[in-house]
């Protein structure tokens, strides 16, 4: 196992948790150390990075970036800096950001992308057309057309549909590289919480 395998599998179960189950927390941090990652691995290469072009897009420093991307995930594993402190609900907006941007750095870094994620950033896209422009419009229009006037429980019930479709294979979302190295562990937790 090397860090684009660990990436890979904490971005992959981050997406089945946002799909199939409801707990944002388990979602934010698996898709948030996702992302630094495949971050760290874009350091050494001469690609941008997601977290550079945001900083660049705010005139601020990627640290500050960093730092408010990480907020929530220090809260929940860092007990000892404040004890008595809280925090507001993590959204599912939030986690759809800090997956979207943890998709971005993976495909980047590893130059190829795993089937699941090409369909989560077409549902991203059809869901928050305002923000993505025509970032995988056409994919999205395709595979998740009028997404973004459901309800989230019909864009989740959308999202498992065409994951447990037995024709996905068929469906190509990024480029034919795709990396189906952990699809059997796709499949075998797809099955579960297929139901709304």
């Amino acid at each position: 196992m090397n860090k684009l395998d660990v990436a890979r599998r904490q971005l992959l179960a981050a997406i089945h948790t946002r799909w199939y189950l409801d707990e944002p927390l388990a979602v934010y941090t698996l898709a948030a150390n996702a992302r630094e990652v495949a971050d760290a691995l874009l350091k050494n290469t001469p690609h941008e990075r997601l977290i550079q072009m945001v900083a660049d897009t705010y005139g601020c420093s990627e640290k500050d970036v960093a730092d408010l991307i990480n907020k929530p995930r220090n809260f929940m594993k860092h007990a000892d800096h404040d004890p008595n402190a809280i925090m507001d609900e993590v959204s599912n907006a939030d986690c759809d950001a800090i997956i979207t941007s943890a998709c971005i750095d993976y495909l980047m870094a590893a130059k190829r992308s795993h089937l699941i994620m090409g369909l989560y950033l077409a549902w991203y896209s059809a869901i928050y057309p305002n923000l993505t422009g025509k970032f995988y419009r056409r994919e999205a229009d395709e595979l998740f057309p009028n997404l973004a006037t459901m309800d989230e429980k019909g864009q989740l019930y959308a999202a498992r549909a065409l994951a447990s479709s037995e024709h996905i294979a068929s469906v190509v979302v990024n480029d034919l590289r795709n990396e189906l190295t952990d699809n059997y562990r796709w499949v075998s937790l797809r099955k579960h919480g297929a139901i709304l």
